[in-house]
């Protein structure tokens, strides 16, 4: 049970995140799937770390409202 609920839990959030504009996701995977840093995330878009700060918290709580 808790095997499907964690399957499910996956599922969901790669529906959510494949919902989001192609700049919003790239800062996700960015961030939480190949483990960079903001000020990494930030060079690799042409941003800079504040940006990259702001837009994230932003696209978490997004994600939040979706899940």
């Amino acid at each position: 049970t808790d095997n499907q609920e964690d399957l499910l839990d996956t599922l969901l959030l790669k529906s959510a995140i494949a919902e989001l504009p192609e700049r919003e996701r790239k800062i996700i995977v960015l961030r939480y799937f190949r483990d960079m840093t903001q000020s990494e995330v930030a060079e690799k878009i042409g941003v800079s770390q504040v940006q990259v700060s702001r837009k994230e918290g932003k696209i978490l709580e997004k994600l939040r409202c979706r899940l």
